[in-house]
């Protein structure tokens, strides 16, 4: 049990009771829906007919409609006459920082972000890294060009604010980032789960073990990260890994504390509604799972209200022994838009992911696709492995993988195990899994 000032970024914040919580983030959210009322374009007409006083309960905070990816793009591409259309919460004078999503499911949606509303995002981050042990004597390696992305942007300052050392490695190739990592002796990264598994392949490549580089954690971004892929990036590099998750608009909500066994919500920043996933009205109970539906309370330049994130978790039971009294999610499961129906059976490439990490060690890379065939849709899954594969053995290893990911998913895969260095290796987001289904049907 935590009993010490230095296990906590906020004492009293991080420890107060989950009732008190739960009233301040009450409170503060009706104040932000008047404030989204009054200030954003999207939200007057959102919320037209929604009298924030009204707001007491949870089930009231449920009566509000929700606000999912399509509606920023068309609050902000319309016929507006500033960058931001109908998304903008402040003066455009008082923006002071342009973000945007990736757009990789659609197009991306740009983010302002005033002074104000930056450094809240900066604050709920130094909470993230102090729960996962960087302190003022952490040197944090960040291996990545930010560009006009968010998170290592936020990582960053909140470093900084913490008292961390922190050093940029954007604009070096990956195995110029090991040598440097060596070099001044990093103690601290941050990562997506892909690229620490990719730094530590290529490390090992140049007769470097990763476990004597003298990384001790490293925080992960950008990418689910299930249990076996966090535990095998621990046994890689020697370090304790964390998860967190967030996104550009609903920023980062939850992340790990030093127990590592789930994810602590960032409480009373946001107020966070897990909800059923086919009916929206509930709120699922601990151990199911549900939609995470989030709101940034302290976000001013680019209000939010009952933001679909379309992230599937599973709700956890309260407690934990850090001593942090708010809520948690015990894993995140991919997304829903991800959660598809393959001939009558409800899949996620994570459960692959999962199999693969936990189960094949000799995998170090894969990709799955879906296709159609006729009426019927058919998956195939790509693996790579560490060394070069005699026929027998790789015909062997085919067999292992297809039949326990038949028991596992109750899907047959057609799986292909491939030559080392065929697959693709990727620095942020992976896109390993290609649904093809409507390209084949054009």
């Amino acid at each position: 049990m935590a009993n010490q000032k230095s296990d906590y970024w906020n004492p009293w914040l991080e420890t107060l009771d989950p009732a008190a919580l739960r009233q301040i983030e009450l409170k503060n959210f009706r104040k932000y829906v008047g404030y989204a009322k009054e200030h954003s374009g999207l939200y007057r007409k959102k919320l037209a007919g929604i009298n924030p006083e009204d707001i007491r309960t949870m089930e009231d905070v449920r009566k509000l409609p929700l606000t999912d990816k399509e509606d920023l793009r068309l609050a902000q591409h319309g016929d507006y006459s500033t960058l931001y259309g109908d998304l903008l919460g402040v003066s455009a004078t008082e923006v002071s920082d342009f973000r945007q999503t990736s757009g990789t499911t659609g197009k991306p949606v740009y983010v302002p972000e005033s002074y104000e509303s930056w450094q809240w995002r900066v604050e709920v981050w130094s909470h993230i890294l102090w729960m996962a042990g960087f302190r003022e004597t952490d040197r944090v390696f960040i291996p990545f060009g930010y560009n006009v992305y968010v998170a290592f942007w936020e990582g960053h300052y909140a470093a900084e604010k913490v008292g961390c050392e922190v050093v940029p490695g954007g604009a070096l190739e990956t195995s110029a980032r090991i040598a440097k990592i060596r070099e001044i002796k990093a103690t601290g990264l941050m990562n997506t789960p892909t690229y620490g598994l990719h730094m530590a392949e290529v490390a090992k490549s140049m007769g470097i073990d990763p476990r004597e580089m003298g990384i001790r954690k490293m925080l992960c971004a950008g990418e689910p990260l299930p249990g076996p892929t966090r535990r095998l990036l621990e046994k890689a590099w020697g370090a304790e890994v964390y998860d967190h998750i967030g996104g550009t608009e609903p920023c980062a909500w939850a992340a790990m504390c030093s127990e590592r066994n789930g994810l602590h919500i960032m409480e009373p920043f946001f107020l966070v509604e897990i909800l059923d996933v086919d009916d929206p009205s509930k709120e699922v109970g601990p151990g199911e799972l549900g939609t995470a539906v989030v709101t940034p309370l302290g976000r001013h330049s680019f209000p939010l209200v009952r933001f679909n994130t379309k992230d599937l978790v599973r709700k956890a039971a309260p407690g934990c022994s850090c001593g942090r009294t708010s809520m948690k999610i015990s894993e995140v499961a991919g997304r829903t838009d991800h959660l598809l129906k393959i001939r009558g059976v409800l899949f996620t490439p994570v459960t692959v992911e999962e199999v693969l990490r936990d189960e094949f060690s000799e995998v170090i890379e894969y990709e799955i696709t879906l296709r159609r065939k006729g009426m019927m849709d058919s998956i195939s899954l790509k693996v790579e492995t560490e060394g070069e594969m005699g026929p027998e053995a790789a015909g062997e290893l085919k067999y292992r993988i297809a039949e326990r990911l038949k028991v596992k998913t109750n899907l047959t895969f057609d799986t292909e195990v491939v030559r080392p260095g065929q697959l693709p290796r990727y620095t942020l987001k992976a896109t390993r899994f290609k649904d093809l289904r409507e390209q084949m049907n054009e």
